[in-house]
């Protein structure tokens, strides 16, 4: 029985023991376990961030990449404009060159036709470059500015060079320049000028003429009748219509159709005239022929129907003087000389 308890008394240390290694050996497993843990979180936390650092690296790298391929495209579309750019001078150039090439061969074949050629054929070609030259500027002159007078003594000093000249061949030439000047000497000459300063006097005597005046009842009996008769805003837009119509008062004569105004309308009759004869003028400056007969036609029946009096009379007769007028004419054909000339003049 001692012995059992001796041999108990024995193995309890050793159970301690036993039991203080097992748990250390549980500590330390446990340190193991967490230091393995923390070193994998940590692992883990480190690739995580060389991840995401790798992720901004490759951005950054793929945005100066597209950076670079916008500027590779700038400069190519540069390189492109500059190479249409030159493509299209280098054409403009071999046009210019291809056309200074025309213009010298031109000139080297007249200077080799005018080495062959004598005074007498040198001073040929410089007149009849001449007569050449008159001959467009009269057709200029008959074109556009209508100068019939002016057009005569250019074709007459063109004539006079051909005589010069002294060439049976060009006897044709002076007969088609003769034919040219008979034509323009037969236009009928239309005084424009002097047209407009007829108008001109026409339009300063019109304030002085008399008008046909009938009696008319004045403004404020109308407007007192109306105002009186008004009841409500009805009637009274109804009198305010009738006053106006009563501005104006048409009578007859005995003697003649035409209407008699009242003196309130004068002005207006006045203006209107003005106005008739003011297109006319400017018609008439601008070679409009329509327009000039057609106003002062106008003007007529205007005179004709509201005004009366020896001065009436006078301006009527004016109107109708400067209405039988025909301020545009046809110019004739000019440009047979200068056609046959063309043709014809090379020759020798």
């Amino acid at each position: 029985m001692a012995n059992k308890n001796s041999g108990d008394k024995e193995n309890i240390p050793l159970t301690v023991e036993n039991d203080i290694a097992q748990d250390a050996s549980g500590v330390s497993s446990s340190i193991f376990l967490w230091f393995s843990v923390v070193t994998l979180l940590l692992l883990g936390a480190g690739l995580y961030w060389l991840i995401e650092q790798q992720k901004v690296a490759i951005a950054v790298m793929a945005s100066r990449i597209e950076a670079r391929e916008q500027q590779f495209d700038g400069e190519l579309g540069q390189l492109n404009q500059v190479v249409v750019t030159g493509s299209v001078s280098t054409a403009q150039l071999l046009e210019n060159l291809s056309s200074t090439d025309v213009a010298l061969s031109k000139k080297v074949t007249e200077i080799i036709k005018i080495q062959g050629m004598t005074d007498k054929d040198v001073k040929r070609v410089w007149a009849m470059a001449e007569v050449e030259f008159l001959l467009q500027t009269a057709n200029q002159r008959v074109l556009l500015a209508g100068d019939t007078e002016g057009a005569i003594i250019i074709l007459a000093l063109a004539d006079q060079r051909l005589r010069e000249i002294a060439d049976p061949k060009l006897y044709y030439l002076r007969s088609l320049l003769s034919d040219e000047q008979l034509a323009l000497a037969s236009v009928p000459k239309v005084d424009i000028d002097g047209l407009a300063v007829q108008l001109q006097s026409v339009l300063s005597q019109v304030d002085s003429l008399e008008v046909l005046v009938a009696p008319l009842t004045s403004i404020k009996e109308v407007d007192s009748q109306a105002s009186s008769k008004a009841e409500n805003w009805e009637e009274a837009m109804l009198a305010a219509w009738e006053s106006v119509r009563s501005l104006v008062t048409i009578r007859h004569q005995d003697n003649s159709a035409a209407p008699r105004l009242a003196p309130k309308e004068r002005y207006f009759l006045y203006q209107n005239l003005h106005l008739k004869l003011e297109i006319a003028r400017t018609a008439l400056l601008a070679g409009r022929e329509e327009i000039y007969h057609d106003s002062l036609t106008s003007a007529e029946h205007w005179l004709e129907q509201y005004f009366i009096g020896k001065e009436s009379d006078a301006v009527l007769a004016s109107v109708r003087s400067l209405n039988a007028i025909k301020i545009t004419v046809v110019m004739p054909d000019i440009s047979a000389s200068l056609a046959w000339l063309k043709k014809n003049g090379e020759q020798k």
